[in-house]
């Protein structure tokens, strides 16, 4: 279950404190607490952060290209939908538009999901909301605009598997296009040059 409230660290933490910190972060990010096999595949990441070595902007960063959340969030799911997951569990927030989704979509083929996540957790937001200290948390009371709202639920009909860019059916009849059958092709729409006779 995602954290709802802010989990608050320090560079002095105590070992308690971090092992209740990683707790939220796996809250969070992974929405759940991994099982012991999976933490074995953590464990060099978990001793580094329980030692104080690396923090929490680091971790998050390592975590986000562990297979335990590629096999997770990324490879059972299409493009989109792992850029949504990405942007709830590291931005505490939804996505807001289209246009937003292709940004990241772009950051994404091009350069990978480690430079994906790294570019959202390096960014002014993240700084702004968490800073170095904070867990990331879902902030997000309600939807900002019908639109994000109709953007949301486009994405829930996302099917796993699909890595292309799919077209929201919000589209279909400002394009011209029909779409049933998950092939887009022209719709046939009368001219209205044509004359009659």
């Amino acid at each position: 279950m995602p954290t709802i409230e802010p989990v608050i660290s320090s560079q002095k933490a105590s070992k308690e404190e971090r092992e209740f910190v990683l707790s939220a972060i796996y809250n969070q990010v992974l929405e759940r607490q991994p099982y012991e096999s999976e933490r074995n595949h953590l464990a060099r990441l978990e001793k580094e952060f329980l030692k104080g070595k690396i923090g929490i902007r680091h971790f998050l960063k390592s975590l986000a290209v562990s297979s335990l959340y590629l096999e997770s969030f990324y490879e059972n799911s299409s493009n989109v939908k792992f850029i949504e997951n990405a942007l709830k569990h590291f931005l505490g927030r939804s996505p807001r538009n289209e246009a937003e989704i292709r940004g990241w979509h772009n950051i994404l083929i091009r350069n990978g999901v480690g430079a994906m996540v790294s570019a959202i957790i390096d960014s002014d937001e993240y700084r702004k909301k968490f800073g170095s200290y904070t867990v990331p948390y879902w902030h997000q009371k309600r939807y900002e605009s019908p639109n994000d709202y109709l953007e949301n639920r486009f994405l829930q009909n996302e099917r796993a598997g699909d890595r292309g860019w799919a077209l929201p059916t919000l589209y279909w009849h400002e394009l011209h296009l029909d779409c049933t059958g998950g092939t887009c092709s022209p719709a046939w729409q009368p001219s209205t040059r044509l004359r009659s006779i």
